[in-house]
């Protein structure tokens, strides 16, 4: 009796050792594309043409930072002595070192704006004013700069001197214009910290 009791009991355990299997190892599938973000600019690897994005820059969905094109400007006054157009040697370099700043830029402008002291008649220093402009002229073309790429103005009058320039310490003010490639930099709550503020009619120096 005590043998059929435990036939139930046998056949159960049968019924369950049929129903376990050996478990199937895990298929996993290769990836095939680069999922990872090698320069964290928010656009994988797999899809992106720039693997060198600078940080901080705004990006196309390709990857690539946005080229822009920015102005450069710079200025130099450049003093003379008193009744003479030719430079001392001391501003004859200071001048050579805005020169040689912007020369390699083939599309820079050069602007200068003549100017005298207040001493003398309108016509006298209309002629000095003219043979000043063509004195600085001549340094900047012996610089390699094109003659084309500078303008000059002449100021002989008080009151045709603009507001910029406005002073009779200033005798010869030479500003400098050029383009230089960049890229589009991205808005971050550092950006909108306050800057120095800066005279909009005002040149940087060289």
């Amino acid at each position: 009796m005590k043998h059929l009791n435990m036939l139930p009991l046998c056949l159960v355990a049968l019924m369950l050792s049929a129903c376990i299997e050996t478990p199937k190892p895990a298929i996993v599938e290769q990836q095939s594309r680069d999922l990872t973000d090698a320069d964290a600019d928010g656009v994988i690897t797999a899809r992106d043409l720039c693997l060198t994005t600078p940080d901080g820059s705004v990006i196309n969905n390709d990857g690539c930072e946005n080229a822009v094109t920015v102005e450069k400007k710079a200025s130099r006054v450049v003093m003379f002595e008193f009744d003479k157009h030719t430079l001392t040697e001391y501003e004859s370099n200071r001048l050579a070192k805005m020169v040689n700043a912007v020369k390699h830029h083939p599309d820079a402008k050069i602007y200068l704006i003549g100017d005298t002291s207040p001493e003398g008649s309108d016509t006298y220093n209309h002629e000095l004013a003219k043979k000043r402009t063509e004195e600085i002229t001549r340094l900047i073309v012996a610089q390699g700069i094109n003659k084309q790429n500078i303008t000059s103005q002449v100021y002989f009058e008080d009151n045709m001197i603009p507001a910029a320039i406005k002073g009779r310490e200033h005798r010869l003010v030479a500003v400098a214009k050029w383009q230089e490639s960049g890229i589009e930099k991205s808005w971050h709550i550092f950006s909108t910290e306050k800057q120095p503020q800066k005279d909009k009619n005002r040149a940087s120096g060289i």
